[in-house]
């Protein structure tokens, strides 16, 4: 061994690619986990749609560092096609973007309850009517506390992005179903 090079550029003259070209390319990836790592350390972005805080009509799962915006299009258009009419869209301000807007306006015909954000160069109006229709956006939140409760759903045991989404939709799901059946009369 001492007097040949090495034939695929190792030095150490073990079989196998090298080190410097990066080995095999993995599977998957950030995008088939919905795992990416930002300055917490790794993280997942969960967006739901929820009508109260016992029923969650759409949700999607995304990288941590992707912005709200683009998930919530895809996600909106769900809701409406699993509700039928949408009257009223709250939202906070990750999701306030003109393309959101837009399909707020346009493809669900509903009125866009989203706070400016602080650089946006043409605010939308906000009012004393429109501050009360935004308090009703806990709902979400209590949704995402219930949902907490699961062990599973809040420490995200599944590594695959398919998986957890049908762990998410199970777990609101079960929350909906534990809901019907306190409001079912025994005799």
């Amino acid at each position: 061994m001492r007097g040949r090079p090495p034939v695929d550029g190792r030095l150490d003259g073990r079989p196998g690619p090298s080190a410097r070209r990066g080995g095999r390319a993995k599977k998957g990836g950030a995008a088939a986990q919905a795992l990416d790592r930002s300055r917490g350390g790794f993280s997942t972005k969960l967006i739901a749609v929820a009508c109260d805080e016992d029923g969650v009509v759409a949700v999607d799962v995304a990288e941590g560092q992707r912005n709200d915006a683009p998930l919530a299009k895809s996600v909106l258009i769900q809701a409406r096609d699993a509700v039928g009419e949408v009257a009223e869209v709250l939202g906070d301000k990750g999701v306030d973007s003109d393309a959101v807007r837009d399909v707020v306006l346009d493809d669900l015909d509903a009125l866009p309850v989203i706070p400016n954000r602080r650089n946006r160069k043409e605010p939308w109006p906000w009012d004393d009517e429109t501050q009360e229709i935004y308090k009703q956006r806990n709902r979400v939140e209590r949704a995402f506390a219930k949902a907490k409760q699961f062990r599973r759903f809040a420490t995200r045991y599944e590594k695959l992005k398919d998986v957890y989404l049908g762990v998410a939709r199970l777990v609101f799901g079960f929350i909906h179903v534990r809901k019907l059946a306190q409001s079912v009369k025994t005799a």
